[in-house]
């Protein structure tokens, strides 16, 4: 059995919540289920396709990474370590994919560009990154239940009454949670991109 690598600042955007079904579907996909394939593939399209299109602003690009994970995890489901969510690691794929995608067009486009776009380019590189770490930096604030909150609403697209039912609380609590949290991570936010602001409103417009 190996362990499926993931980075540490996925494990922040998954949620656990239905960790001990999912680990079920993982047993059933070691074993070969194409059914419980399709429930991981269900679940966690959405999420995928959400942050890699982000990166990527392409459809087909987006779906064609998301199609290349999901092949793998296919291709190493009796490899698979079930005692660990799946998600982190299929973040880090399909983010990894999606960057390398990017470094590929950079290289493409470095023949032909001038060279103020490369220099553009590769900052739209590091402004990626660096929105990854604000963004877990302002998540890792929040309260547990503000967190998982945050995780089925915002980076799962659940809706409040979906989230109320899976965390055992009201949809009024849910609501009340979220504007919470937007407002901490928006504070967190401003207080640490006070040099860029427009880094700091492009980070809220695409991951809030």
């Amino acid at each position: 059995m190996i362990t499926l690598e993931y980075q540490p600042r996925f494990q922040l955007l998954i949620n656990t919540v239905d960790f001990h079904d999912e680990k079920q579907l993982l047993l059933s996909l070691s074993a070969g289920s194409q059914s419980a394939f399709k429930s991981l593939y269900d679940r966690y399209h959405h999420a995928l396709y959400r942050k890699t299109f982000q990166i990527l602003q392409s459809t087909s690009e987006t779906e064609d990474i998301i199609q290349e994970a999901f092949i793998i995890l296919w291709e190493k489901r009796q490899e698979i370590d079930t005692a660990r969510p799946l998600g982190p690691w299929l973040f880090t794929v399909t983010f990894n994919r999606a960057v390398n995608s990017l470094k590929k067009k950079l290289r493409e486009k470095s023949r032909t560009a001038a060279a103020a776009e490369i220099q553009a380019a590769q900052e739209d590189l590091v402004l990626l990154e660096t929105r990854w770490q604000i963004l877990e930096a302002a998540i890792s604030q929040l309260s547990p239940q503000k967190k998982r909150v945050f995780q089925l609403c915002k980076m799962e697209g659940r809706t409040y009454e979906e989230t109320s039912q899976l965390m055992g609380i009201s949809r009024y609590t849910v609501k009340e949670y979220l504007g919470e949290v937007m407002h901490s991570i928006r504070d967190y936010v401003s207080k640490h991109m006070v040099a860029d602001t427009t880094l700091a409103f492009l980070l809220l417009i695409n991951f809030l």
